[in-house]
């Protein structure tokens, strides 16, 4: 049992609620934006609010690359940075795949492995609304070193990092800097605003709407965007006419009788289909001693065991089909008429071994 802390051994009244918990902020987006086309101001803290662990020279420099490097690979579209002693204030564009929260605790993640800096939970996000200024904004989080007295003109504070534009910024020069990361550059009027909202744009047949397989989904229930398939849906030139053949099962119960003609063929057929994907882990007589086995893979249980020497033929099929247990179902590499060969060689090896002795 957990011993009790010094909280919980502090004396509370019969009914008393529980100690609040923190609440997750949502950071939730409408199903119907396009977040590539839009900006978002973010908001990161440090856990130490009194201590500098941003606005140092070398510190500065890795997360500047870290942002720039981001931009390059598209993992999201930054605009501005300002590094604060304590936080740091950021417009970004995000993209339609990822979910912004954990871009950012990527980031986040990255940054505190590699310079230490201890983050307080989550952050704090706003989304730029159509008759929000992009250029006010910028100056409003340019200004944040002047309002708490760091400097004076906003001009002279060297940590923040902008996106680079296709015009010549003619301050840039006269600003200090202490290496080669792409901060130090002054905030260009409204036409480098405009230049940089719209390289932010990518054409749409370029970015599209999409999910990516095996992606995270905010919209379904389940938390994913892998959709089941639909009840009864038919593949292509895959038409189950015959439910027994398809399914091992008749009237929902497994079948006891093989649905095909056993012959010489099928039980040769059935032994070569065996061997390549049954016995590596059954073994090439089904006693379980498969060489995966012997390596350290869960032993199956021998064929020859009661329990499945009078199992239904429909059951071996089902198995086989859609897995038990440890094992995978093989539906999507052994073609259903392997299938049935298989568990006619099965058949064959059960009645030609004997049961195994009982285990000590």
């Amino acid at each position: 049992m957990k011993p009790p802390t010094a909280r919980d051994s502090r004396a509370r009244p019969l009914g008393a609620p529980p100690y609040p918990k923190r609440k997750k902020l949502p950071h939730d987006r409408p199903l119907w934006l396009r977040p590539e086309e839009e900006i978002f101001f973010v908001t990161i803290c440090c856990q130490e609010r009194v201590r500098n662990q941003l606005c140092k020279g070398q510190v500065a420099c890795e997360i500047f690359d870290s942002v720039e490097f981001r931009n390059r690979n598209q993992i999201w579209y930054a605009h501005l940075v300002v590094l604060m002693p304590d936080h740091l204030h950021a417009l970004i564009s995000f993209p339609y795949e990822q979910p912004m929260r954990q871009i950012i605790a990527d980031w986040k993640r990255f940054l505190a492995t590699k310079l230490g800096i201890n983050w307080q939970r989550d952050f704090f996000d706003h989304r730029l609304r159509r008759e929000e200024s992009f250029t006010e904004k910028a100056d409003y989080i340019r200004a944040n070193p002047v309002r708490a007295g760091l400097i004076g003109p906003s001009e002279e504070w060297r940590y923040f990092w902008q996106a680079k534009v296709e015009i010549d910024n003619a301050t840039s020069g006269k600003m200090p800097r202490d290496c080669g990361a792409p901060g130090g550059r002054a905030l260009p009027m409204l036409l480098a605003a405009i230049i940089t909202l719209s390289t932010a744009c990518r054409p749409d047949m370029a970015n599209q709407p999409r999910a990516k397989p095996l992606s995270e989904s905010d919209f379904f229930a389940d938390g994913t965007n892998a959709r089941p398939l639909p009840a009864h849906v038919v593949a292509r030139r895959d038409v189950q006419e015959e439910e027994t053949l398809h399914s091992g099962l008749i009237n929902a119960a497994y079948a006891t009788e093989l649905p095909v003609q056993v012959t010489s063929e099928l039980l040769a057929r059935g032994h070569e289909r065996h061997e390549i994907f049954c016995a590596e882990c059954h073994g090439q007589r089904g006693n379980g001693d498969g060489q995966v086995v012997q390596r350290g893979f869960p032993q199956p249980p021998p064929y020859q065991l009661d329990r499945l020497r009078h199992a239904p033929v429909g059951y071996l099929f089902d198995v086989m089909s859609n897995g038990h247990g440890t094992m995978a179902g093989y539906a999507a590499q052994i073609e259903v008429a392997d299938r049935w060969a298989i568990v006619a060689y099965i058949r064959g090896l059960q009645a030609n071994q004997p049961s195994p002795s009982p285990r000590p």
